[in-house]
């Protein structure tokens, strides 16, 4: 089982850099002493001291403390022709990172979202099933999302790299909002979702059992990507618009974490 990314103080840090809040005048702007937001920064549980933070924070307090007791996990089910390849990125202060990629195919077409830290298990499979690589989507060019990036182009040369047009990537195909791709029964369409990174992309991929969508950073199981405070604003207006309006039934497949629904989601995230 995939680990839930984020733990709850790690939705208060994120909320708080977004609203430019430190623990002091948050302290001020909530009433809670400063020694207690310290204390659930550090991961300590308080449901009074909370529930009296959430509101500061514009989080659900109710979400919050369900989040911060573990009371919910996900349990979904990737449907055939879908596949999550989560790789080891360990940096310095969070050893046990890890990081997703994902593989679609339809007969024997098929289309990659994200490298992951390494591809060996995504190549593997594009082995195994026969299949033609005939796309690379990348969510957004944060070095963990384009690890083995390298490794995809020599195993699979003839494979097209396509990137944010406003994030650079050397040798791929620029997209912007509004692209629609296809791979075998599958359409995938461009939708603009940044705000952790500057011009994020999430690919909407309809035609098979249930929708999917392959989100990057944009939007992670219980919390999001963490965004400067300059855009954080937009980048949560962005994940209701684009992701969260979509069917109920559709999976989420984040670029860390377990993926999720939007069902889940508007119901669970403390941030919605």
């Amino acid at each position: 089982m995939i680990r839930i990314e984020d733990n709850f103080e790690d939705v208060l840090g994120k909320a708080m850099s977004g609203l430019g809040l430190n623990v002091d005048t948050l302290a001020a702007a909530s009433g809670l002493e400063a020694a207690h937001i310290r204390s659930l920064l550090s991961g300590s549980i308080n449901d009074e001291a909370l529930r009296t933070l959430a509101p500061a924070l514009r989080l659900s307090p109710t979400k919050l403390v369900d989040m911060a007791h573990q009371r919910w996990q996900p349990s979904v089910q990737l449907p055939d022709g879908v596949a999550l390849f989560n790789t080891p990125f360990p940096v310095p202060g969070y050893e046990e990172m890890t990081v997703n990629s994902f593989l679609i195919w339809s007969g024997q077409e098929a289309a990659a979202f994200d490298t992951g830290a390494n591809a060996n298990a995504l190549l593997a499979e594009v082995e195994k099933q026969s299949l033609r690589l005939n796309a690379l989507y990348i969510t957004h060019t944060h070095r963990d999302h384009i690890a083995a990036l390298g490794a995809i182009r020599k195993t699979c040369p003839e494979t097209t790299v396509y990137r944010p047009e406003s994030e650079p990537l050397p040798g791929a195909v620029a997209l912007s909002a509004g692209a629609r791709h296809a791979c075998g029964a599958f359409e995938i369409e461009t939708r603009l979702t940044f705000g952790h990174s500057p011009g994020a992309l999430s690919y909407i991929v309809t035609g098979g059992e249930v929708p999917l969508a392959f989100v990057g950073d944009t939007l992670f199981c219980l919390s999001m990507g963490k965004a400067p405070r300059e855009a954080y604003a937009v980048a949560l207006e962005n994940n209701r618009r684009e992701l969260l309006s979509m069917p109920n039934n559709t999976i989420l497949c984040p670029g860390h974490g377990p993926v999720t629904t939007v069902r889940d989601e508007k119901a669970r995230s403390p941030f919605f």
